[in-house]
């Protein structure tokens, strides 16, 4: 499969259509909070309860995902099943690389990241962020050269916002 350039507007409009419980972070989220950069994809948290998973698997479906790592595999049966294991995956999509994060070391539990997420307005969907706080915290824990370069500019965000 050949790389797809990202459509963001295409994510949040399948997360939006297919009522999937999730919060976004990364790069994406720095998008909302108004630092732009490059990235490969849309990072998401997704709730892990059944329903929720079922739905962002039928998602992956319809924008015919693969796995980033087998991209001659095609999203099925088996990674549904994984994500109800509780696994993470990333995915080539119409819509460009999404990563689907279940957990990552130092994640806060998906309840209290979607209460203490942000909630952004756009296009008529609503989309939950991850707090800028939580959003450095996970920077800090995994520090690369990225991560912190990330973190100056949210810092810098939060000054030009005082």
């Amino acid at each position: 499969m050949s790389e797809q350039l990202l459509d963001l507007r295409g994510i949040l409009q399948g997360l939006h259509d297919h009522k999937i419980d999730h919060v976004l972070f990364g790069a994406t989220a720095m998008l909302f909070y108004g630092f732009v950069r490059n990235t490969e994809g849309v990072d998401i948290v997704v709730a892990g309860d059944e329903a929720n998973l079922r739905r962002v698997h039928d998602w992956l479906v319809s924008i015919e995902a693969h796995l980033a790592l087998r991209p001659h595999r095609r999203v099925g049966p088996r990674e549904r099943w994984a994500m109800f294991k509780g696994e993470n995956a990333t995915v080539i999509t119409t819509c460009g690389q999404i990563d689907v994060v279940q957990q990552i070391e130092g994640m806060p539990p998906f309840a209290r990241l979607a209460s203490e997420s942000e909630m952004f307005e756009r296009e008529g969907m609503r989309v939950r962020v991850m707090s800028r706080t939580t959003l450095v915290e996970l920077k800090h824990r995994r520090g690369s050269p990225q991560d912190l370069a990330d973190i100056e500019a949210i810092e810098q965000l939060d000054h030009l916002d005082e």
